[in-house]
């Protein structure tokens, strides 16, 4: 009844007159100075956390800005900055806080281990400055507030490690200094260690009375485990609701649940408790009955319940402690009750100690407490239990011994070795031999290992964790075997046969672990096989053919995130194996391979066309060329899926010819890229042009050639249409004139100087060519006229002027069930896989589902349902329906990454008839067309023209952002911080044209600068190039060695001017306040984009992502996520190489988002990010390899001629060794903004100099935010913003 009546009032959103008041005083500019105790009073008192930390950072950077010292322990403004986010659960705020007011270096050290949970390695640092401090030494004198700082952290961090005897001893003894914090400190550990006479007395002292009189549910809660323990059960139901009041009022004090914060999980949990305690009253009031009648009661239910109800795995070992160590205690008094009988087995039928000592023993384990696991697991040894749990136990105990020393590693495989067997079903002993070849590889023994794993699969061929980690040994023994084959001593003939043979064991063994079960454990070695086929070399080997039998038997949708993979290995020799692959996804999900093999396929085949090839490749296995395969698989598709294929063709057919940008938008985009291109740069001395200039020329003079034959057929070569014969008479003389007129030499021939392919030029032609200021200012010239011709184009328009087929579009959302959409040669093993959870989490289950064999029966009907109402295609009537685009991975990704399910996928209803032309920072038009979805939503498109590469880079993006997502899932700490990325749907339309998903929300950092600034911001670029090229002018002769240190002090002043007189630092923040006029949403966007940007500034440091304009820095302004556009690596001949600037924080960016939140989120989530990516270093290596090769491959095909085949699968080879090291270049970058390892932190936070462990990414923020490297960058970075 309590919280009915509190939901129903969250309905409208409520706001009390402090809150409206500080509101108002967040508007005004300048803010008001108030006292910061007040604000932090009102905040805490009147649900105003939010707009008295808008305050106070406020009064923060405006004291600091004017030289004030405020990052002091003993200034009040930092600390009530601190103790509001302290109470908003920001925990890595404060730490950051904590770090900046320290004084000692030691401090700062044990703080940036215990930010990033490294438990151990903290205590022990605040250990030894503790006691250092303790030591009286005259020069190691700490501050109280330091030294309370440590026993602090030091306590928090013994809650972690179960130390309640500890903490409850160190209270006692401090318990004359603080009291009233020692006393609740007291009390917990009272009720954690069941010493329930020590917590009668507690209760009793006058601060533990003044707690329970202001309202504090955690004391009040105490009463209720003494009323349990005392028997008063008819107390509880009037504790427990006054406790729920208190929680309940406490919640109406916090803001609302936002995405990403952590503010209520302290009350989350305190109602968890209070659930339990309820229960228990109602336990022990059964438990006390049937005792009494000597009778067994029945308490399967309310257990079930607790076993079922349990902390996220990623929640801190204390968290876990809350719940257990009271459960605990709840067991031992059941126990107790029904000591008279002496049957145990009867006994363990009344509690759950056996599960709920291993699920937190494994919860510790998977954190890193290892100490916590064991000491939970050994309170299991005079417990009864069943096998499942004895198995479990043993195996909890045995992997506790992973991942460490050689003792303990011996001490494991012991342990294996004296398991007895015979009580255990063939899963379980396959685990343990599992385990078993684990140890001996560890220890060396790789033979012996190699034969564990094999018995381990004969015991149970079906168990794929036993799959996966014989292949990871195989790839361990083929990399082994190729080094010694690059000793010149060694056979390498014999070495390189052995090392293929390997790979090829490897390669069965993942794949036959996707068969077994393709959860996403298994899955993750799938881009390991595909790499793994360019060992084979330029012959279809063992590795093809090993590849081409086994994944042939694999359900199709594994397959979907790496269809472009897929789709690029049809230009190498392997395209035979991908065969069965391509033709089994275009069966099963046409509508996820359609628009990729589309483009593919017209790529392929303009390359073909224009270099005169035939339809098949004379090589040794006549396997048809790339074009041809892609061809097939299309005619495939159009007979699997006629109806299908009828409506998509006719969609995109649509899409292609009636939305190209005009001929205008096409030109103003070739001429800004000239302009770019022609610009002179403003460091750039005389003596430098004389010989850049003429270079730089005669490209702009070739292209401008071109485009002369594109646009205006000056040629003749073909005839033209109606629009195109307008767009010439109306600018081909002009054009002519300006660009391509003739000119008399010196000799009296008359020479077209723009001609292409003259080779080098000549004296007289470099007399009569035009000087780059001509050039420039004729282009600029074109830039203006054509926008201004662009700019009279209306914003919106009629979908049926411009296409009446598409306006005509009309399909009824079907009314589909599980399985509708499926297809014909869906197999049994299908839909059984998709009731397993992951591989570690199904040796977890306690009984197997009898839901199992339903859910197999049920797929059955629906599949024949399905087939029977199939119109003419290969798949049931609701696979004919068209879908909206991007709802497969990895363009759509989502927390279960399982089998898609397209009848739950949003269908394409119709077009909404409203066209809309929206303008980039070019002035290019593009057309942005919305489909309704059968779901009721709007899905907008932009449709824009881009080379093939760009397209392709669109796809990569995707993965790494889908990969990214992936291995946040995974990780604990990462998975606390609430991290998490998407991709950005970017659908391939043909070989030239793209859709890219967009929302009304997404904005720009340009399009934000342009709306608050107005349309003349964009000259920005030109004026300080001017400005810079003026002044250098100004200067006179300098020497040749201080050149660069003069032009970058006079970029530095130009920008300081620019920063200072003409673009302000708080655009963004004014935007953003503009756009999100509550407090509380902005301040929790600013939260969520910090983490966001951290993933997106991670991305661009590894992958050398440069060019990071204003128009590229995309994100929504409704959730925070980034957008990853445009996200195109630079290469320096093919390698990817560190940048001055390793990615955009520029002032705006760091402004919006604060120096707290950059310090307390953007940079704990950057190191974060970074260490996950780096711990699945093996894992990411195979994937890295994929897409860097395709990606250097189409970069460098981007930058030469279109090449057949055979002559692509050339260049690969010689291109290999520089991929390899791309691969290494990201590898290495993601190791090095991880958070360092430390060997002895106790005696490392007492040395004289300690760094923190995430120091580099605090230099790389350092550099991301120096005016010296911001002013040297290009002028189109606009890196004032």
């Amino acid at each position: 009844p309590f919280h009915t009546q509190f939901m129903k009032t969250r309905q409208c959103s409520q706001i009390n007159a402090v809150q409206s008041m500080m509101r108002l005083l967040v508007h005004l500019h300048p803010m008001p100075v108030i006292d910061p105790f007040l604000l932090q009073s009102l905040g805490g008192n009147y649900n105003a956390y939010n707009e008295a930390l808008s305050l106070l950072e406020s009064q923060y950077v405006t004291l600091k800005a004017n030289g004030y010292d405020v990052d002091s322990p003993s200034h009040d403004l930092i600390m009530a900055i601190q103790q509001c986010y302290e109470a908003l659960g920001d925990r890595d705020v404060s730490i950051s806080i904590s770090y900046a007011i320290s004084n000692f270096v030691g401090t700062k050290f044990a703080l940036s281990l215990d930010m990033y949970d490294l438990v151990n390695e903290s205590t022990d640092a605040y250990l030894s400055l503790i006691d250092r401090a303790d030591g009286n030494r005259a020069d190691f004198l700490p501050t109280e507030c330091e030294m309370a700082l440590w026993e602090t952290r030091w306590v928090e961090n013994h809650k972690e490690l179960s130390q309640w005897a500890v903490i409850d001893d160190y209270a006692s003894n401090m318990e004359q200094v603080r009291s009233t914090k020692n006393t609740n400190l007291m009390l917990e550990c009272a009720w954690k260690t069941n010493n329930m006479e020590k917590l009668k007395s507690l209760c009793a002292l006058p601060s533990v009375v003044a707690s329970l009189e202001e309202g504090d549910p955690l004391t009040k809660m105490t009463e209720i485990y003494l009323a349990i323990h005392d028997g008063n059960l008819e107390q509880v139901e009037n504790l427990h609701a006054q406790t729920a009041q208190l929680c309940l009022y406490r919640w109406k004090l916090l803001p609302s649940v936002g995405a990403g914060r952590n503010t209520h999980n302290s009350l989350f949990q305190q109602f968890q408790r209070l659930v339990e305690l309820r229960e228990t009253s109602q336990i022990m009031v059964e438990t006390s009955s049937h005792s009494a009648r000597r009778t067994i009661p029945d308490l399967k239910l309310l257990l079930s319940s607790w076993r079922h109800r349990l902390p996220n795995s990623f929640e801190r070992v204390s968290e876990w402690n809350d719940i257990f160590l009271w459960r605990f205690q709840i067991f031992d008094a059941i126990a107790s009750n029904f000591s008279w009988t002496n049957d145990q087995n009867t006994i363990a039928t009344l509690h759950d100690r056996p599960f709920a000592c291993i699920s937190l023993g494994r919860a510790a384990r998977k954190q890193g407490l290892k100490e916590v696991a064991a000491f939970s697991l050994k309170s299991l040894t005079d417990c009864a239990m069943d096998v499942e749990y004895a198995f479990l136990k043993l195996r909890e105990q045995v992997v506790n011994y992973q991942y460490s020393s050689v003792e303990s590693l011996k001490g494991g495989l012991n342990l294996v070795n004296s398991t007895n067997l015979s009580f255990f079903d063939g899963r379980q002993k396959s685990e343990i031999f599992r385990l078993k070849a684990y140890f001996l590889n560890a220890l060396k023994e790789k033979p012996k290992s190699n034969q564990a794993y094999c018995h381990a699969v004969q015991i149970c061929p079906t168990y794929a964790r036993a799959w996966i980690d014989w292949g990871q040994l195989c790839a361990s023994l083929s990399d082994d075997t190729r080094k010694q084959a690059s000793d010149e001593k060694a056979d390498s003939k014999e070495l390189t046969k052995k090392t293929g043979l390997y790979l090829v064991q490897a390669m069965g063994c993942f794949l036959e672990a996707v068969r077994c079960d393709p959860n996403e454990q298994s899955r993750d070695h799938i881009p390991y096989c595909l790499s793994m086929l360019a060992n084979d070399g330029s012959t279809y080997g063992n590795l093809c053919r090993t590849f081409e039998t086994r994944s042939a038997v694999l359900p199709p949708w594994v397959w979907l995130p790496w269809i472009p993979q897929l789709l690029s290995s049809l230009c190498r020799v392997e395209a035979r194996a991908m065969k069965a692959i391509l033709v089994g996804i275009l069966k099963d999900h046409p509508q996820a391979l359609y628009y990729s093999l589309r483009s593919f396929y017209l790529e392929r085949r303009d390359i073909e066309r224009s270099k005169g090839q035939k339809a098949a490749s004379p090589n040794d296995n006549d396997t048809p060329s790339s074009s041809r395969l892609a061809e097939e698989f299309m005619s495939n598709l159009r007979k699997a899926h006629p109806i299908l294929w009828s409506k998509l063709e006719s969609i995109l057919e649509d899409l292609i010819v009636r939305f190209r940008p005009s001929y205008e938008a096409e030109l103003l985009h070739s001429v800004v890229a000239l302009l770019q291109k022609a610009s002179k740069p403003e460091h750039k001395r005389s003596r430098d042009n004389d010989t850049e200039t003429p270079a730089r020329l005669d490209a702009c003079t070739k292209t401008l050639h071109m485009l002369g034959i594109k646009f205006f057929n000056f040629n003749k070569e073909r005839s033209v249409a109606r629009k195109a014969a307008l767009f010439q008479a109306k600018y081909a003389s002009l054009f002519k004139s300006d660009f391509l007129e003739k000119r008399e030499g010196l000799n009296g021939d008359e020479e077209d100087i723009l001609a292409p392919g003259s080779g080098k030029r000549t004296q007289s032609e470099e007399k009569h060519a035009e000087a780059p200021d001509d050039l420039v200012e004729k282009l600029q010239k074109w830039k203006t006229m054509l926008e201004l011709g662009i700019s009279r184009v209306p914003k919106n328009s009629s979908l049926q002027e411009v296409s009446p087929s598409l306006s005509w579009f009309s399909s009824q959302a079907p009314d589909l069930w599980a399985g509708a959409c499926e297809s014909k040669s869906l197999t049994i093993s299908n839909s059984q896989h998709d009731a397993h959870t992951s591989l570690d989490n199904a040796l977890y289950r306690a009984k197997k589902s009898s839901a199992l064999a339903a859910a197999k029966a049920s797929s059955q009907a629906v599949l024949v349902a399905a087939n029977a109402e199939g119109i003419g295609g290969h798949t049931g009537g609701g696979a004919a329906v068209v879908e909206i685009p991007g709802q497969y991975a990895p363009t759509s990704s989502s927390a279960l990454d399982i089998r898609p399910f397209p009848e739950l996928h949003a269908k394409l209803v119709r077009f909404h008839q409203t066209l809309e032309l929206t303008s980039s920072d070019t002035k290019q038009h593009v057309h942005r067309i919305t489909m309704i979805g059968s779901d009721g939503k709007k899905y907008s498109f932009l449709l824009q023209l881009a080379i093939p590469y760009w397209i392709r880079t669109d796809e990569r993006s995707a993965q790494v952002n889908y990969v990214m997502g992936k291995t946040l899932r995974r990780d604990i700490r990462a998975c606390r911080r609430c991290l998490t990325t998407r991709p950005s749907v970017v659908i391939p339309v043909a070989q030239r044209m793209r859709m890219s998903a967009i929302e009304s929300s997404h904005q720009s950092l340009d399009s934000v600068f342009r709306h608050m600034q107005g349309p003349n911001s964009t000259r920005l670029a030109s004026y300080f190039q001017n400005q810079v090229a003026s002044r250098l002018r100004d200067l006179e002769e300098i020497e040749e060695d201080k050149e660069t240190s003069v032009t970058k002090d006079v970029k530095l002043e130009v920008y300081k001017t620019i920063c200072q007189d003409l673009v302000p630092s708080n655009v963004l923040s004014k935007y953003m306040m503009e756009t999100i006029p509550s407090t509380e949403h902005l301040f929790q966007f600013r939260h969520a984009f910090a983490s966001q940007l951290a993933a997106n500034s991670l991305l661009q440091y590894a992958f050398a992502i440069v060019e990071r304009t204003p128009s590229r820095f995309v994100f929504c302004n409704a959730t925070g996520k980034m957008l990853s556009q445009d996200f195109r690596s630079q290469y320096n001949h093919g390698l990817l190489e560190k940048h001055d600037v390793p990615f955009r924080l520029t002032r705006n960016i760091t402004e919006f988002v604060g120096p707290f939140l950059l310090e307390g989120v953007f940079v704990p989530s950057f190191a974060n990010i970074s260490s996950a990516m780096h711990s699945k270093r093996s894992a990411l290596e195979p994937i890295l390899h994929l897409l860097l090769r395709d990606d250097v491959m189409a970069w460098y095909i981007s930058k030469s001629s279109a090449k057949n085949d055979q002559k692509m699968q050339e260049v690969e080879r010689q291109l290999s060794d520089r991929i390899w090291s791309n691969v290494r270049f990201v590898q290495d970058l993601f190791e090095e903004c991880s958070p360092r390892e430390v060997g002895d932190a106790a005696a490392e936070a007492i040395t004289p100099n300690p760094d923190p462990i995430d120091i580099k990414v605090r230099s790389l923020v350092d550099a991301a935010t120096s005016a010296e490297q911001l002013s040297f960058m290009p002028a189109a970075y606009q890196a004032w913003l």
